[in-house]
């Protein structure tokens, strides 16, 4: 039988191949080394291809007794046997341990990728706001300063086109009154001041 592409063995079809006539010899053994069945159709379990050449050199094993092969030495291989599928399985689901890791951590990656070049699309945004801002400026700055020259001729040239007594008008009477004589004011604060009076008046 296949599963997903692969050959799969259920427990009889084990004992076939070691020509048991009973399975539960081999069905004994697995549920003893604890083998998993990768699949299950109805009451059938099915077993992979390592833990079906991991039986049979089990029980390979035990026919090799009169090999002059100790049951010392049989026994050895058989752990042997079973350390090498367990470290092979052992690895494979390590390996997909790592894969499926190593999946998130690239998914991952991705995502700050995605964000750090968003951050940075904003960053180059508000940099191109500023310098339009710096250049609205600038131009502000310039028609200010030539209004403020075109002004300044206006009013020259509106001056000089005025008689110098419309000049004088527009800047304000700038001649100051003439100042009186010492003598004339010290009469006038003279006049100002009451007449001195004799001691006899005073009393009168």
């Amino acid at each position: 039988m296949k599963y997903e592409g692969k050959n799969v063995y259920s427990s009889g079809e084990i004992a076939d191949l070691l020509g048991f006539d009973d399975y539960h010899r081999v069905s004994n053994y697995l549920s003893k080394i604890g083998a998993k069945n990768v699949t299950k159709k109805g009451n059938t379990r099915y077993y992979s291809e390592k833990t079906k050449e991991t039986v049979i050199t089990y029980f390979k094993a035990l026919e090799c007794k009169g090999s002059g092969e100790s049951k010392k030495d049989q026994l050895i291989e058989e752990l042997r046997t079973q350390l090498r599928t367990a470290q092979k399985e052992s690895v494979d689901k390590l390996a997909e341990q790592k894969k499926e890791y190593d999946s998130k951590l690239d998914e991952q990656k991705e995502s700050y990728e995605r964000l750090i070049a968003a951050k940075n699309d904003d960053i180059s945004n508000l940099k191109d706001t500023v310098s339009n801002l710096r250049d609205q400026q600038d131009v502000a700055n310039e028609q200010i300063k030539q209004l403020t020259m075109v002004t300044k001729q206006a009013q020259s040239l509106n001056l000089a086109d005025k008689s110098p007594e419309q000049i004088k008008m527009l800047k304000g009477d700038a001649e100051t009154k003439p100042e009186q004589p010492k003598e004339e004011k010290k009469k006038d604060d003279s006049s100002n001041e009451p007449s001195k009076k004799h001691w006899w008046q005073r009393m009168f």
